[in-house]
């Protein structure tokens, strides 16, 4: 195994892989296989895991964090204003909608009671 550097130009980080040979026998040819280990910090030289297993954490634990029963209380707020808009917004969406079938209903009717009249007079 060996580690590869490889320098991504679009955002300037230094990418390090594992790299590990082996011989594809259908082919008949030998391949590598690269696993992602980390990129290098430009101040340090040190290389910074990355993945699920070793990728630092961006934010910390609401647990950790002094002051996160605000957050949940804000968020929490803001929630249910968000539903009570939603709760507004779907009976008057309703009343639309039973207005809508009223006057379909009524039109439905004339058209019967103009249809039967055209009937009659044949």
């Amino acid at each position: 195994m060996a580690l590869i550097k490889c320098f991504d130009k679009r955002v300037g980080i230094t990418y390090v892989y594992e790299s590990e040979s082996y011989y594809d026998k259908e082919k008949h040819q030998s391949r590598s296989r690269r696993k992602l280990v980390g990129k290098i910090d430009p101040e340090t030289g040190e290389i910074i895991p990355t993945g699920r297993k070793g990728r630092p954490s961006k934010n910390p634990s609401p647990k950790a964090e002094a002051g996160s029963d605000l957050d949940y209380q804000k968020l929490y707020e803001k929630i249910s204003e968000e539903s009570a808009q939603k709760d507004e917004m779907i009976a008057r969406l309703e009343r639309q909608l039973f207005e809508t079938k009223e006057l379909f209903q009524k039109y439905k009717d004339a058209v019967e009671k103009v249809s039967g009249m055209l009937a009659s007079l044949k």
